[in-house]
């Protein structure tokens, strides 16, 4: 199961906002599912839409700077409701050029989508969950939802070894790393060697004993094990000093072997309870 939740952000001054918080989405959801189920033209249906918009939306709770004009263009902008616009916004599609990208950066709003996925382990499996999922993926066995692809017995490991060609590394030895680019540009890939330089005095170096020398622990384990043995050895030190406190002031004699309960002083056995017979009553 997942949960999402979507902000807008103005990218000038920061601000952020859910965006349920000024839009009823779920009042919307039903509002456009009208006019989805209407059948109506085009224009019929961005006019629903816009409508739609403006019925569910309350300007007291959005973002300082954000009007209704702004929800419009940025809903025209995410599903090209309008003709033109891929040439107002920028165009989405594989022909787009960088001009294209700086018109849709320019947009002082921003959606910004959350989503989370819960995901289970097998000591937290839930099958009800599991079946309940809605993300399903296609592979080569059949269709598998989300979470049973991705969590549990690891369905995604296992479909991709059946079906797996060959080794990142057997690719490499037969055809060669793919192309590489940083920045937009492509990072050469010499054939030279890469030679490896070694300082000769660190590689000579011993084994660093300073640290161990002092007592002083080297990470969070080793602490962990010096205060145990710490611990172990003052509770040794208290167990010692009771028994000569007890030996010297009290007088007591060490006993050594096992011990009764008769032969610790102060202690008797408990004295046997003696049956009295009670009258029974007859009738």
């Amino acid at each position: 199961m997942s949960s999402d939740m979507a902000v807008m952000i103005d990218k000038e001054t920061k601000e952020a906002v859910p965006v349920t918080a000024f839009l009823n989405a779920e009042q919307l959801g039903k509002d456009i599912a009208r006019v989805t189920d209407g059948g109506r033209q085009r224009t019929g249906a961005v006019l629903g839409m816009a409508i739609a918009l403006m019925r569910n939306y309350d300007s007291f709770q959005s973002p300082t700077h954000f009007k209704l004009t702004d929800l419009l263009k940025k809903f025209d902008k995410t599903f090209g409701a309008t003709p033109n616009a891929d040439k107002r916004y920028g165009s989405v599609k594989n022909t787009r050029t960088l001009e294209d990208v700086e018109k849709r950066r320019k947009d002082r709003w921003n959606f910004l989508f959350i989503a989370g996925m819960w995901f289970q382990d097998l000591f937290n499996y839930d099958f009800r969950r599991t079946e309940q999922c809605i993300i399903p993926y296609a592979t080569q066995e059949g269709e598998i939802s989300f979470c049973a692809y991705n969590t549990g017995v690891g369905w995604r490991n296992i479909i991709e070894k059946m079906h797996m060609t060959s080794t990142l590394t057997k690719w490499y030895e037969e055809h060669g790393r793919h192309e590489i680019f940083a920045g937009g540009k492509k990072v050469g890939m010499g054939e030279e060697a890469i030679r490896l330089k070694l300082n000769a005095e660190h590689v000579n170096a011993g084994e660093q004993h300073d640290l161990d020398d002092k007592g002083i622990a080297k990470n969070a384990r080793e602490e962990k094990l010096r205060a145990r043995e710490t611990k172990i050895k003052q509770e040794a030190e208290n167990a010692r000093m009771a028994k000569l406190y007890r030996e010297h002031v009290l007088g007591e004699k060490p006993m050594e072997g096992f011990v009764s309960l008769g032969q610790l002083g102060g202690i008797k056995p408990a004295a046997k309870k003696t049956e009295v017979e009670e009258p029974v009553m007859g009738d």
